[in-house]
């Protein structure tokens, strides 16, 4: 049981491998939820898009996706209960005192442990919660990990007993199928992703500054070809933004939605060049693929900078106070680089 979203599970699904790995008998399933009172905007794509992916893997059975409603959550918990496990396990850093109480409703006569964040007056308010747990860790805020990666392998040890994976994060690999449906694209060539929203306006870069990048990466590389990313919902306004750019007409802009299934959006990532992107699952992912990027970050967020190929710019308090021409000119020296070393083969299984 996790707050999980894409970035999230690029470093718990490797954990979740090694899980299988080492005890090879058992069958694992996921539940993700916010845990949220109230249903986000976003959670249903969220859910798509995760659930497709989490289908795809082998080492897990069943998937309990982020519910829609407080109604829907219990008829998961009455569905989970028939499933009688004999271990339910969780790592909650918000909401926690709501997975202490769900994971023990689930388990029933099993075992429940799990990784919460309380502070001390929550404690005590969630005391019978907590106390009802065979086992708990509290998430000390005073603990630091550099990176997420080291969070993870804390508490999947704590909890599960298990030896850490070899590598900090999954390498993702695409099936052919959704390769080949861009393999014949000549537009998508020599081209650099871009993705410039993430779910709260702290974390996105302004689409003024997206258009004033690409113009002086075109002014640099007129050959360079540009992908924005952007969800169903946001792709047809994005494209109006862009045909009604006078200074963007002679450049060569795409943008890109994965409408029908998840691997549409790593199948994309793994044919550019360089990836640009936000604190969003698609750096991530760009990692995931070995595709170099340049992930803008605020300070705050270090924990959950990208492991892969590529370099870091970190704002301040928003990611915005990163300028067009700091981006631009280091996404120049990236793929400068990136033309100098051998070449990279695209990810498949």
């Amino acid at each position: 049981m996790s707050h999980l979203a894409l970035g999230d599970y690029v470093y718990q699904g490797v954990f979740l491998q090694q899980l299988a790995a080492t005890y090879p008998h058992l069958e694992i399933d996921v539940w993700f939820d916010d845990c949220r009172e109230q249903r986000k905007s976003w959670h249903g794509g969220r859910n798509q898009i995760l659930g497709q992916w989490l289908e795809s893997e082998p080492n897990i059975s069943h998937i309990y996706a982020n519910p829609d409603s407080e109604q829907q959550r219990q008829q998961q918990i009455q569905d989970a209960q028939q499933r009688h496990y004999d271990l339910v396990f969780f790592i909650a850093t918000t909401r926690s005192e709501r997975f202490c109480h769900y994971a023990r409703l689930i388990a029933g006569d099993g075992c429940a442990v799990g990784a919460y964040a309380l502070n001390a007056v929550q404690r005590w308010q969630h005391k019978e919660a907590i106390a009802a747990l065979d086992a708990s860790i509290k998430v000390s805020k005073s603990t630091r990990f550099d990176h997420i990666s080291e969070f993870y392998r804390h508490h999947f040890h704590a909890l599960v007993a298990m030896d850490s994976p070899a590598r900090a994060f999954q390498q993702l690999r695409v099936p052919q199928l959704y390769l080949d449906a861009l393999q014949n694209s000549d537009e998508l060539d020599n081209f650099v992703f871009i993705n410039h929203l993430s779910t709260t306006e702290k974390r996105d870069w302004q689409l003024a500054q997206v258009f004033e990048c690409i113009a002086t990466l075109h002014q640099a590389q007129p050959t360079l070809r540009f992908v924005i990313n952007a969800t169903n919902e946001q792709v047809t306004q994005l494209q109006h933004q862009v045909q009604s750019n006078n200074q963007l007409r002679d450049i060569n802009i795409s943008t890109f939605s994965a409408k029908r299934h998840f691997y549409e959006l790593p199948a994309m990532i793994s044919r550019a060049r360089l990836v640009i992107s936000v604190e969003t699952a698609i750096m991530h992912l760009a990692a995931a693929l070995n595709v170099p990027a340049l992930a803008l970050i605020r300070a705050k967020a270090h924990q959950w900078r990208p492991l892969g190929p590529g370099e870091i710019l970190v704002g301040g308090k928003r990611v915005d106070s990163i300028s067009a021409q700091t981006v631009a000119d280091k996404a120049l020296a990236l793929l400068a680089k990136a033309q100098a070393e051998p070449h990279r083969p695209l990810n498949y299984q």
